[in-house]
């Protein structure tokens, strides 16, 4: 018998109420200038013991710092869920293809290969066609084969007529790391390509680019070879090519020169008026050529085999944004695995960069981490603060969301406080937020397990709130056992206000009979002051602002008006709440007069019982017609008492006769 559907009367329509979404993980990040890394990309590593090692070889620095980091500290009820690591580009990178582990075949199987290869770098098809590996008796024999094979004709770019002159500069600098800083110009101009030469200078130091400054004078520029150099003379050559006429083709960086008395391994190293047809270009090494007929070609590549990975690697001639490459081709592209499908990785080419551009570019991929060290001295061991500086301030402007773990080898500031050159004293005068430096006078990884013991602290636990202070790994080595360091360091426990040179440190204490081994003082800079105070807003601040959008995306809409406010103080309940179980938020804490008096001329009411009763209060004003018109956010608050923790004991032991 058939019947009426009765939908057609009543319908369940079933859906699903969101949970609230996924919280901000509190991974940490690690900087590295390691070009196992492709350049602009974040590698995420689980901590399951073998990722990182098998990524950067287990003797490698990654893999040292990353047990570090996945161990937390000891006590810790819960161990960090990944890793991130990205390369920073402090020289000019060139791009490379990476392939599949070749190593899973036999040299046999090596042998027995034979046809074409082809794959585009710089923007050129390198080509071996016919390619026999018959005689490859290692893998690296493969990969010469390859290389000689890729090489063996180079794609013609274009035909000009030209003349090649030297030119020169001479200026005032100094080296640290990657970065030259010309404080004067004393003749001639700066260029990319520049050979750099002078006292203390590395052979073969060449500017890659200009980081800032006035154009090809005073600033800094980004060089090839890593050193220090104290401020001296230098003097930069470099060729200038004229080009009065192009037969055919184009030029353009990057490109090799050969002609008539042309020097062997000429490249175009940067343009000056010329943009691909007549003008000037730069040119390195700097030499004479009358003009003639010069050709302009692809740069030759090169191939090795990666012992770590496994892998055939092809890597671009030259350095920089011109650098790129992409993806084998041909009938033996996949056996040799330098395809996508077969597991090749692919790195650009990119210019050196600068720490905030550097870091926003990583906020732009990824924003799940909080803490971020670099597993090199950015400052290159010169003593100096410039690049260090340089990532405080834009973890400055990130709003008390990121904090930056700073070691620090400068021994200043253990001897006397203030020490006025060291990195904690300019972040005490300066006020930036969000960085933590730690002394250490070698490697001995508390960076990372800094940054571990945060990626370990649980915000669900009740009462889980964990200062750094005291926090320790088994099997970490102390690197202060002096008081006197210890005071010049971090200031006088015992006084409240004492901070001395603004550092932390993982120290040796004692009792009488008792030794003990721990991170001390567990400080941040800025008005936060503790690690804790400062680690737990960011996360109250995310999970509010995750409730928040939650509330707006499950709400069909919001009033302005006391049910649309209950709504949106609804929502901040359960974020206020785990803060209030975890410690983040402490009641019974006594405000000064003039704490209360300050927050009842921003509340416009007297809300001091009730902080001191709950430690918190919320507060929502109605908003004025032109917010309503334009649906933006009402006037909204939140007080809190953090109450801060208990960091020395001093006690009157007081005997009665």
């Amino acid at each position: 018998m058939s019947s009426i559907p009765a939908d057609q009367i009543v319908r369940v329509l079933p859906q699903v109420l969101n949970a609230g979404g996924n919280p901000l993980a509190f991974n940490g990040l690690f900087l590295t200038l390691n070009p196992r890394v492709p350049v602009g990309t974040v590698l995420d590593f689980p901590n399951d013991g073998n990722s990182v090692d098998d990524y950067f070889g287990a003797a490698s620095q990654e893999a040292a710092w990353a047990d570090t980091y996945f161990l937390g500290f000891d006590t810790s009820t819960q161990k960090p869920d990944s890793l991130l690591f990205a390369r920073f580009t402090a020289a000019a990178a060139a791009a490379y293809l990476i392939g599949g582990p070749v190593n899973t075949l036999t040299i046999a199987q090596i042998q027995a290969m034979q046809g074409d290869l082809s794959v585009v770098v710089d923007g050129y098809p390198h080509t071996a066609s016919g390619l026999n590996l018959s005689s490859a008796t290692s893998y690296s024999a493969a990969a010469a084969l390859i290389a000689q094979g890729l090489n063996a004709s180079q794609p013609v770019a274009a035909s000009v007529t030209g003349a090649i002159a030297p030119a020169t500069a001479a200026i005032t600098a100094s080296i640290a790391a990657n970065v030259m800083t010309v404080n004067a110009v004393a003749s001639g101009t700066l260029v990319p390509g520049a050979a750099i030469s002078g006292s203390d200078v590395a052979a073969g130091t060449t500017v890659t680019s200009q980081l800032s400054g006035v154009p090809g004078g005073v600033g800094t520029y980004a060089i090839s070879v890593a050193q220090l150099v104290p401020n001296a003379s230098l003097s930069a050559t470099y060729g200038v090519l004229t080009v009065s006429a192009v037969s055919s083709g184009s030029l353009s960086v990057g490109q090799t020169l050969t002609g008539s008395g042309v020097t062997a391994g000429t490249r175009i190293t940067g343009l000056g008026t010329g943009a691909g047809l007549a003008g000037t270009y730069f040119v390195s090494p700097s030499q004479t050529v009358s003009s003639g007929t010069l050709t302009a070609a692809a740069t030759p590549i090169t191939v090795t085999y990666d012992a770590v990975s496994g892998g055939l690697q092809i890597t671009s001639g030259i350095a920089g944004a011109a650098s790129s490459i992409g993806y084998a081709t041909g009938s033996l592209a996949a056996p040799l695995m330098l395809t996508q499908g077969a597991g090749a990785v692919v790195s650009l080419g990119a210019d050196a960069t600068t720490p905030g551009a550097f870091m926003e570019g990583i906020t732009d991929l990824t924003q799940n981490w909080v803490s971020f060290t670099t597993l090199f001295d950015p400052d290159g061991g010169s003593g100096a603060t410039t690049q260090r500086m340089l990532f405080a301030t834009w973890t400055n402007s990130k709003n008390n969301r990121y904090a930056y773990v700073c070691w620090d080898r400068d021994a200043s500031p253990t001897v006397v406080q203030p020490a006025t050159t060291c990195l904690g004293y300019l972040l005490q005068q300066s006020g930036l937020s969000g960085t933590i430096p730690i002394y250490e006078p070698s490697d001995l990884r508390h960076a990372p397990f800094l940054c571990g013991a945060i990626a370990s602290l649980d915000f669900q636990a009740r009462n889980g709130r964990t200062t750094l202070a005291f926090r320790q790994q088994s099997g970490l080595v102390a690197g202060v056992s002096n008081a006197r360091i210890a005071s010049n360091l971090a200031g006088d426990p015992q006084v409240a206000g004492s901070y001395g040179n603004g550092y932390n440190f993982y120290g040796t204490y004692a009792t009488a009979n008792q030794g003990f081994v721990f991170f001390n003082r567990g400080t941040i800079s800025g008005k936060f002051q503790w690690i804790d105070s400062y680690v737990n807003q960011i996360r109250l601040n995310n999970q509010l602002q995750l409730a928040m959008m939650n509330l707006l995306v499950q709400t069909n809409s919001i009033p302005y008006n006391v049910e649309g406010y209950a709504m949106v103080e609804a929502a901040w309940l359960d974020p206020i709440q785990e803060a209030i179980n975890f410690g983040s938020i402490r009641a019974g804490i006594p405000l000064s007069n003039l704490q209360k008096a300050q927050i009842k001329s921003q509340a416009g009411l007297d809300i001091a019982d009730t902080l001191f009763q709950r430690g918190w209060y919320a507060q929502i004003l109605d908003a004025a017609p032109q917010v309503r018109q334009g649906r933006a956010s009402p006037p909204c608050r939140l007080w809190y008492t953090d109450g801060q923790s208990i960091q020395a004991l001093t006690l009157a032991s007081i005997l009665i006769q």
